[in-house]
């Protein structure tokens, strides 16, 4: 299983108030139009996380009750990566 270093200083916030079916849509999106795949999932009861690459940069979608859906890279070089992609979803929330 691969381990995953996140860099939360640079997560990019999707949706502040987004709920666990905004996540999903999310996800859904991102599997049928960006062509993305998946590769590791965390569940916990408040947190919910989800790697994939995109492009070749490794980044992952996150739930939280807390803070809403959010999207950070796995590694400081894929931030511009991130960024990018975030102003997409963002447009679709």
């Amino acid at each position: 299983m691969e381990t995953y270093e996140l860099n939360t200083n640079v997560s990019t916030v999707i949706d502040e108030n987004g709920s666990l079916q905004k996540f999903y849509s999310l996800t859904n999106q991102l599997s049928k139009t960006r062509h993305v795949r998946f590769t590791n999932k965390l569940d916990d009861a408040d947190n919910i996380e989800w790697h994939f690459k995109y492009r070749g940069h490794q980044l992952t979608l996150q739930y939280n009750i807390y803070n809403g859906v959010t999207l950070m890279p796995q590694k400081t070089k894929d931030i511009n990566a991130a960024a990018k992609l975030a102003v997409k979803l963002k447009q679709a929330v």
